[in-house]
């Protein structure tokens, strides 16, 4: 569905992605992981447009997605849900969902859909998104992104600064959306919890792929165990 073809990405003179090769089948679910500072935002602002690349290839379905316009990107399937959750706060709840349901065609359903997955939106569907609590916000972006209909799903830090009740809550909705059919490639920062619930992940590391394994090989890999399970 994704391919990642030798791709670099610079910031001016300064480059941040080294020759990166990724592959996310569908149906899957694919995690990306790696420290701060490593990559992994730049390389999701890259597959959807916001960030040029300075080489390689990204194809999605068949498209090579470099030619296409970033507002475009989302009517072939790709969205993204970035870091920070970006909701427009004097909406209603139900007007930022509506707000993303750029095609007509399963509009209706999709909203039913999220309001029986997510009853706390449907309670708070007519409150101000900027009054609700950080993962109810977390929540309605996760949705917001769903009402786009997408083929692929890219999430970027969903449990950012999340309790661990609401934490769990947005695996949980990740394993629902590959039971509807969306393929999802997020970043995370729970590695373990990430590596649960995704077939295959990757480890991005000073803006190169470090490792890519399914997930269980990385949760026995020593180095992953080490550094990044702590556990030694």
């Amino acid at each position: 569905m994704l391919k990642i073809e030798n791709l670099s990405v610079s910031y001016g003179d300064t480059q941040v992605i080294w020759d990166v090769d990724i592959e996310v089948k569908e149906g899957e679910i694919v995690t990306l992981l790696g420290p701060n500072g490593a990559g992994k935002t730049t390389l999701m602002k890259t597959i959807c447009g916001l960030v040029p690349a300075k080489s390689g290839k990204i194809t999605f379905l068949g498209d090579n997605l470099l030619k296409i316009n970033p507002w475009d990107r989302p009517k072939k399937g790709v969205v993204l849900i970035p870091e920070g959750r970006k909701l427009f706060g004097k909406m209603t709840v139900e007007e930022n969902l509506l707000i993303a349901a750029w095609k007509e065609e399963g509009k209706k359903e999709t909203l039913e859909w999220i309001y029986e997955t997510l009853p706390r939106l449907a309670e708070r569907r007519k409150q101000l998104a900027g009054t609700m609590s950080g993962g109810e916000q977390q929540m309605c972006a996760i949705a917001r992104g769903i009402m786009a209909q997408p083929k692929l799903l890219m999430l970027d830090e969903p449990s950012l600064g999340l309790a661990p009740l609401i934490v769990e809550q947005v695996f949980d909705l990740i394993q629902k959306l590959q039971e509807r059919g969306i393929t999802v490639f997020f970043v995370e920062q729970f590695v373990e919890q990430s590596l649960k619930i995704a077939s295959r992940g990757y480890l991005l590391e000073g803006g190169r792929i470090a490792l890519h394994e399914d997930s269980q090989s990385m949760l026995d890999n020593d180095y992953v165990r080490q550094v990044y399970l702590g556990i030694a």
